[in-house]
């Protein structure tokens, strides 16, 4: 014979097992949309300045900016030469 607590366990433990296993509905429909983004725009031609010696010449690219939804430019640049590269 179960006694109160055991019975009381298992109802308490078979309705969080039924609620874990059932999914919501709204969840699936309260996920945005996938943004869609223009194509990237060309590359762009950039002059750079004299080469130094221990620099390597990064060059620019097209970066996403989700803050102002479009492409936005970031400048090449000299970055010091890594060792064992």
């Amino acid at each position: 014979m179960l006694s109160r607590r055991s019975l009381l366990n298992w109802l308490l433990g078979a309705a969080v097992t039924v609620s874990v296993g059932v999914p919501v509905a709204t969840e699936v429909q309260a996920q945005p949309a996938p943004e869609r983004r223009p194509p990237v725009p060309r590359r762009r031609y950039e002059r750079r300045s004299r080469s130094r010696p221990g620099f390597v010449w990064v060059p620019g690219r097209w970066v996403w900016s989700a803050r102002r939804r479009r492409w936005v430019w970031v400048s090449g640049h000299w970055e010091r030469r890594r060792r064992r590269w």
